[in-house]
């Protein structure tokens, strides 16, 4: 999944708005809506400290060893 880094950001910007204003034509409750919602934001959060865990600790290599 390597595609996302070189992707610009308004390509991005771009899919995500699609894509919620997709999901928001066919989820009509809101309470639904934000329950999805966030449960997105949740899932992004916890991709992201993974990230920054994984750039600021990267586990041992072979050589390391």
């Amino acid at each position: 999944m390597s595609c996302f880094k070189c992707t610009p950001g308004e390509e991005l910007t771009l899919a995500a708005s699609t894509i919620a204003i997709a999901i928001a034509k066919e989820v009509e409750d809101n309470n639904d809506l934000n329950v999805l919602a966030n449960l997105v934001i949740s899932i992004g959060s916890n991709l992201a400290m993974i990230a920054s865990q994984r750039a600021a600790c990267p586990p041992p290599s072979c050589k390391d060893l």
